[in-house]
């Protein structure tokens, strides 16, 4: 049973933090606890309210994917307030010296995750990418251009930056559905090796290989980066930064410049910095 008074003790906690936020409650109710309002967070229903008990920024973000809170303000605010929560709560042996939790990245939570989040359906993610199923920013060179041609151009521009060769091995780290692989392989002549934990992706990225006749050029694996072996000429990894995980970039770059050949050349970016 909601109480007013633990609400009203918990919201009192949080002001001597000075966090710019104002919780609004499914009862009308509403919390500022800061001396100035830059998100507001709603919760509307009594059991979503456990979300904010322990606001890690794990949970925090999976509560808002899946509907259980809402969130309004500029989204550097909102990544702010949420580290700012999630630091609150400083007890709990999995946080970092920040205090915001630590989401362990284990290779059978890993895999869960993208599975999660990338086998739902290819029919789903056909409806608002472009043809090639590339899961990240365009390069728009033109107010003109589409979201197709934007696409191939940010490919051509990181396969570009890597100065791929015909002949080079390139391995694509969390590859998709293969249009990176693909583009390598018809226009630079490299032999491509991509990686990915989406059966999904992993399946439509084989056949659509098969398809462009590129069998011979291009292989596809259900592959943790931790697990590949082998050298590369080329190794690209598009949106792959932000989900190792803070305590594995060390061990993650390391892995790049393990499987890179001398004299090779690495390209890692965001899904928005290309």
């Amino acid at each position: 049973m909601f109480l007013q008074s633990q609400f009203d003790s918990y919201a009192s906690r949080l002001r001597d933090h000075d966090i710019p936020v104002r919780l609004r409650l499914w009862n009308g109710v509403e919390a500022q606890l800061g001396s100035a309002t830059k998100v507001t967070i709603t919760v509307p229903t009594l059991s979503a309210l456990r979300h904010l008990l322990s606001p890690s920024l794990y949970v925090l973000g999976q509560a808002y994917v899946e509907g259980e809170i809402d969130v309004d303000g500029r989204a550097t605010d909102i990544v702010d307030v949420a580290a700012r929560l999630a630091a609150f709560e400083s007890g709990a042996s999995t946080r970092g010296r920040d205090g915001a939790q630590i989401i362990s990245h284990t290779r059978k939570m890993d895999a869960e995750a993208i599975a999660y989040h990338y086998d739902v359906s290819n029919e789903f993610y056909s409806l608002w990418l472009d043809r090639n199923m590339v899961y990240s920013c365009g390069y728009f060179r033109t107010r003109e251009d589409s979201l197709e041609s934007a696409q191939t151009q940010k490919i051509d521009h990181i396969l570009t930056k890597l100065r791929v060769q015909p002949g080079d091995r390139l391995l694509d780290i969390g590859c998709g559905w293969g249009a990176l692989m693909i583009r390598a392989a018809e226009k630079f002549g490299a032999k491509v090796v991509g990686i990915t934990l989406s059966n999904n992706q992993f399946e439509y990225a084989r056949e659509r290989i098969a398809a462009a006749g590129l069998a011979n050029h291009c292989e596809v694996h259900i592959e943790d980066y931790r697990d590949v072996t082998g050298t590369f000429d080329r190794i690209a990894s598009v949106g792959m930064f932000e989900h190792v995980g803070l305590k594995n970039l060390r061990s993650y770059f390391a892995k790049i410049r393990e499987l890179l050949a001398d004299n090779g050349a690495a390209h890692e970016s965001w899904h928005y910095l290309v």
